[in-house]
């Protein structure tokens, strides 16, 4: 060995290692990263967010760090990064794991190789014998050993000692190998360490798990005028509810040039450009939110609102809503665990009613309300009021163990509509005074026998009220006068006789059609585009979250509507009996527009 060989080796084995912050040692020595859509050097202003993500992964206090963020955000960029310079100034055993070996093999090929030639200290460590820098397994000149293998594969997580671990995209992790991988560091004492990064999975899954054990810093903006700090919150972001087209059908162009974002603060409305994210994310901090967690687990959390257009999310969001409510969750569930990093439930604000408010009042009086003559024929407005016995109000009953659920819709003769009341009662008397309160007329209150059914058909034999029962059919066999078969939503009307002189009507109804049908009734509030669905403006919370209680969903090669976990579908329930009595009115439907509404009388609503 010459002496300047020798001189310069002695020299690399005295070299203090460098401790300055991973970030800034970064900017030092990493002239590209070569995957990145940023052309040059790393710039730590780029991505303001992984500066203490950075820190804390080679801080010496910290055992465990918990990336929870959004994809194409600089996530895993982060733990690269950390990586060269754990190679360089903190070398051990270090074992990366993506979710198979063949992720793990073009994590390698693609990224890590390539982000190793760009970095001096580690392309100087780096094997030149390609034979010595095989794929899966790199030994570098300062005796540290990198492992880059598949989580899935149990034996990967086994046998080995050691020091680092880097686990990308936990959330697909099969139960319990964040666990094993995690045994693997305990050799090591206080210097092993793992970081765990991952976008949102499933509520209650091994990485949702370990993020609550840490103290789950929040990324945070600063207002640039009231100087209020706050997280980056979906729920904030909003668009012109007016952005829709002639068929009521979202106009994304729109929805992207009026999106913006409110500050929980002062309100003020955040424009959806480049500019404006760079100067709020210059103001950033983490928060934490778990003040209780141990000092060794760090957690961070950032979602695409910081990285990404407004508009380009609310467009994302609309389609995934819509595809939801065609029976498809997949969208919109990745819309939650890669957009904004959320670990997967069923979120109330993705199934609210969106609607908008009619303008009116509940209980107000409607110019349009059609009317029930004595002969029990529907009369249109505007007409005197000896012409009608009653107003065209349709109240509908949902029945549970110790209460009631009533709802009042009015109808005019065109199938436009207004609810005009929605209560909890207690007994079959205070849907008597409500009945009497509003003037509805006895054969238009429908009441729901599915539970409590001898009960109901009791009430409603003395009350001159008429029970519904929900059905799986999708349709059912009418005979007309002339002979002829028809395909209805609604059974023929049954009796039920409870004793001498005591009887009540049945129906049984599609709950699939009438529940569709109801779907489609509620696109339209405006007047302009036909029959109108509209609720008050003071309608309560309560009711709209009743309204997006279930969700369309094919089980068994067959669509049906089902509950979303344990919500309360009770005014789901009221809406749908009272479009299965419109049904029978000819208010809606094909039948609507083949006889005139005068055609329909009360007391038989199925057609003569």
């Amino acid at each position: 060995m010459s002496g300047s060989c020798l001189q310069r080796t002695w020299s690399d084995a005295w070299r203090p290692p460098d401790r300055s912050p991973p970030w800034l040692w970064a900017q030092r020595h990493i002239a590209a990263i070569p995957y990145s859509p940023v052309p040059g050097r790393f710039r730590i202003e780029n991505s303001p967010h992984i500066r203490e993500p950075l820190e804390a992964i080679v801080a010496p206090a910290v055992r465990q760090v918990c990336i929870l963020a959004s994809v194409q955000s600089s996530k895993t960029t982060a733990a690269e990064l950390a990586l060269c310079y754990v190679i360089a100034n903190l070398p051990g055993p270090t074992l990366w794991l993506n979710e198979t070996d063949d992720d793990a093999k073009d994590q390698a090929e693609s990224r890590l190789h390539k982000l190793f030639e760009e970095c001096e200290p580690v392309r100087a460590l780096f094997p030149r014998d390609r034979h010595k820098k095989r794929t899966a397994t790199v030994h570098f000149a300062n005796g540290m050993t990198l492992w880059v293998l598949g989580a899935h594969n149990k034996t990967n997580l086994q046998r080995r000692s050691i020091r680092w671990i880097f686990a990308d995209e936990c959330w697909s992790y099969p139960q319990g190998h964040m666990a094993e991988a995690e045994a693997r560091v305990t050799a090591f004492g206080w210097l092993g360490k793992c970081i765990w990064m991952s976008q949102g999975g499933e509520e209650g899954d091994d990485f949702d798990r370990k993020f609550e054990t840490t103290d789950m810093r929040e990324w945070t903006f600063e207002c640039p005028h009231c100087r209020a700090r706050q997280p980056w919150i979906w729920e904030q972001v909003e668009w012109s509810k007016a952005a829709r087209d002639d068929q009521g059908e979202w106009d994304f162009a729109e929805v992207r040039r009026t999106a913006a974002m409110r500050c929980v603060s002062c309100n003020f409305y955040f424009d959806d450009n480049d500019r404006v994210r760079r100067e709020l994310n210059a103001t950033g901090r983490f928060v934490p939110q778990n003040l209780r967690a141990a000092r060794e687990n760090v957690g961070f959390h950032w979602n695409s609102l910081s990285t990404m257009s407004w508009g380009t999310l609310a467009e994302l969001y609309l389609r995934a809503k819509a595809m939801a409510r065609r029976g498809d969750i997949n969208a919109l569930k990745q819309f939650h665990q890669k957009r904004l990093a959320r670990p997967w439930r069923e979120y109330e604000e993705d199934y609210k009613l969106e609607i908008t408010r009619g303008g009116y009042r509940k209980g107000e009086l409607w110019e349009d309300e059609a009317g029930v003559s004595a002969k029990g024929q529907i009369v249109a407005a505007p007409y005197e009021p000896g012409d009608i016995a009653a107003p065209l109000r349709i109240l509908t009953v949902d029945c549970q163990m110790d209460h009631l659920w009533a709802l009042i819709r009015s109808w005019s003769a065109n199938g436009s509509s207004r609810l005009i009341w929605f209560e909890r009662l207690l007994t079959f008397d205070d849907v008597d005074a409500l009945q009497e309160r509003f003037g509805i007329h006895s054969s238009l209150v429908f009441v729901d026998a599915g539970y409590a059914t001898y009960d109901v058909y009791r009430e409603c034999a003395k009350r001159g009220w008429t029970a519904l029962m929900g059905d799986r059919r999708p349709t059912f066999v009418h005979k007309t006068k002339t002979g002829r078969s028809v395909q209805r939503f609604y059974s023929p009307r049954r009796k039920v006789v409870l004793g001498h002189d005591r009887h009540c009507h049945v129906f049984y109804f599609s709950n699939l059609n009438c529940k569709d049908a109801l779907a489609r009734l509620r696109r339209n509030q405006d007047p302009e585009r036909g029959a109108t669905w509209e609720v008050p403006d003071d309608i309560d919370d309560e009711y709209l979250a009743q309204m997006e209680s279930e969700h369309r969903i094919k089980k068994g090669g067959k669509w049906l509507w089902e509950r979303i976990g344990k919500r309360a579908n009770h005014a789901l329930d009221g809406e749908t009996m009272s479009v299965c009595a419109a049904f029978m009115l000819k208010l809606i439907g094909r039948e609507a527009t083949e006889a005139p509404p005068s055609d329909a009388p009360v007391d038989a609503p199925e057609p003569a």
